[in-house]
């Protein structure tokens, strides 16, 4: 029988949190994946910090290696501006430069290893101590995570993994990807889940649904699978500000959209009844402000935009938002617009009822959960249903105070430091088990 640990001794580290996406994205921009492991990250060092270390990986060593924090992203802008005809080049180069960038990697690091290794100094992970050793991968697992790494961790060390999975959609809806190989490189990570991770963290019923349906078809799941709610309520920022690219007629009365602008996203839809309520003069129509940097399937929506005379005064497009100004926006919007295909949680929409907003959804996936009950939630195909209801929200300002009155008395956002507390329990129930046996 294991000895129970001394109650008035201190907390121990056992917990190493992985942080690689958030250190190599020191000098780059804030994105989903980014702001939920930087938030996760942040929320744990409140909620467990005596008990929690940081690592990341080096592929140089092969390894990974302890850093004293994790990265602080929480100022970096949520998006990149786009750059248009330097875009345009490299996508006609960019399968070629990953194969030729992958090969000289494999080959460099296969004929140099043991001098790459001199060369990243510091030191591997320390010896593990008393309480059972729990690694925690937050990130972009799909593309970060040296699985074989990982294998020797847990066969040298004992060490048990915990993945949170933010979605499964390049495994449910592969169509809304460009890169058949990284759809390729995310089944290798959906095997890794099912078949190497004593827990798998899903961030919503939705979600877990497709990990296990995934799972049945493929011999079961190896470890346990949790859900693990994220955080709704944004860092709030020491003070709110308006973007400048938003004009005072324009502040006066707008709704956004927050997402990156991809196919998936469906801002199709949100351009063409803009463009019709436009072009048919209605009354009050607030100017959409669709907030997030081009994703795939955008370019040629983004260039009708630009170029649209109709929509030139009614759609306004912000690549670029930092949190100060996306707090502002969310305060200060009539109400919010979510038309996605499929997600794996929704972030903006649980985002836009913690600011007390109304958000109008699509009826897919985990957004009904996002929603918790206040939202409205329509099929992203039906462009007269998406019409009828922003031009009710229009003309009847009373059923959009009652939607936001319904927030205020109703809604409670799972906080950040809640999801901390939920997520430490998860883990020091897989530190405290046995090892998991394979279905």
């Amino acid at each position: 029988m294991a000895q129970l640990p001394d109650p008035n001794s201190p907390p121990q580290p056992w917990l190493w949190m992985d942080v690689s996406t958030s250190y190599r994205a020191r000098s780059g921009q804030m994105n989903g994946t980014l702001r939920v492991e930087h938030s996760i990250a942040t929320a744990l060092s409140e909620a467990i910090a005596p008990e929690l270390r940081f690592c990341r990986y080096d592929p140089l060593r092969r390894d990974y290696v302890p850093v004293a924090y994790a990265p602080d992203l929480g100022a970096k802008p949520v998006a990149a501006a786009p750059k248009q005809q330097r875009a345009s080049l490299l996508s006609s180069i960019k399968p070629l430069g990953k194969k030729l960038e992958r090969t000289i990697r494999t080959s460099v690091r296969g004929a140099a290893a043991p001098v790459l290794r001199k060369m990243s100094g510091g030191e591997g992970l320390p010896p593990v101590g008393g309480a059972g050793e729990v690694l925690l991968l937050a990130g972009e697992n799909w593309s970060r995570v040296d699985y074989a790494t990982v294998a020797r961790m847990r066969r040298e060390r004992g060490t048990k993994v915990a993945a949170v999975c933010q979605d499964f959609i390049p495994v449910v809806a592969p169509q809304f990807f460009a890169d058949g190989e990284f759809v390729t490189q995310f089944e290798a990570y959906a095997q890794f889940l099912i078949r190497e991770c004593d827990l798998v963290v899903s961030i919503s019923d939705s979600t877990s649904a497709d990990v296990r349906a995934y799972a049945q078809r493929h011999g079961g799941v190896r470890g346990a699978l949790e859900v693990v709610h994220l955080g709704a309520d944004l860092v709030a920022p020491k003070a709110a500000t308006r973007p400048q690219a938003l004009t005072d007629a324009q502040a006066k009365r707008f709704v956004i959209s927050v997402s990156t602008i991809q196919s998936r996203k469906n801002f199709d839809l949100l351009y063409h009844l803009w463009r019709r309520l436009t072009e048919q003069g209605t009354p009050d129509l607030p100017t959409l402000v669709m907030v997030g940097q081009p994703g795939f399937g955008s370019s040629d929506l983004l260039w009708q935009i630009a170029h649209d005379p109709v929509t030139a005064s009614s759609i306004l497009h912000l690549p670029r938002v930092g949190d100060e100004e996306l707090a502002w926006l969310y305060q200060h919007c009539a109400f919010t617009l979510y038309p996605s295909f499929y997600e794996g949680w929704g972030l903006p929409v649980s985002e836009s009822l913690a600011f007390g907003k109304y958000c109008l959804a699509s009826n897919t996936s985990s957004l009904p959960e996002a929603g918790a009950g206040l939202a409205g939630h329509l099929d992203p195909l039906d462009f007269a249903a998406w019409r009828d209801a922003v031009l009710d929200l229009i003309r009847s300002p009373a059923h959009l105070a009652d939607h936001e009155a319904a927030i205020r008395a109703n809604y409670r956002p799972v906080t950040w430091a809640q999801s901390a507390r939920r997520m430490a329990e998860v883990l020091r129930n897989l530190s405290a088990g046995p090892a998991s046996a394979g279905n």
